[in-house]
């Protein structure tokens, strides 16, 4: 039985797209729709395991952003106050003009800390927001 696709649209910053090309050349990849159904599958898996973690949890949450969007560091310390609980430590660094990588070292809940990575990760401005356990 064949398998059912459905077409999306997609809209990306010109810089992000000329490095996916960039990327998919490199890994010869056949076509961009199959590495964005790789990137895909890896966001997926990652929210599936993120999703299924219980108890305490020791890690660190990477939060990369860009720093020039409006309102978005003061959003960020909002929230990083707001979670004083579950934040032992930031380290803050400019990686670019455009740029910054903060990693907050967490201890709490499982489900507080994906609340976190979750609300992190869905603001306008943040490129990526990872958990990684230890």
């Amino acid at each position: 039985m064949a398998r059912k696709i459905a077409r999306v649209s997609l809209t990306l910053p010109e810089d992000l797209l000329n490095e996916l090309d960039r990327s998919l050349k490199a890994q010869r990849y056949a076509s961009r729709s199959e590495a964005i159904r790789d990137a895909l599958r890896d966001f997926l898996a990652s929210y599936r395991w993120r999703s299924e973690l219980k108890g305490e949890q020791l890690g660190a949450i990477l939060v990369m952003y860009e720093h020039d969007v409006q309102g978005l560091t003061d959003t960020l310390m909002d929230i990083q106050h707001k979670s004083a609980s579950l934040i032992s430590a930031v380290q803050h660094l400019h990686v670019d003009s455009k740029n910054c990588l903060e990693i907050l070292i967490v201890r709490g809940a499982a489900n507080r800390i994906r609340q976190l990575v979750n609300r992190l990760g869905a603001l306008r401005g943040v490129k990526q927001a990872k958990l990684v356990v230890v």
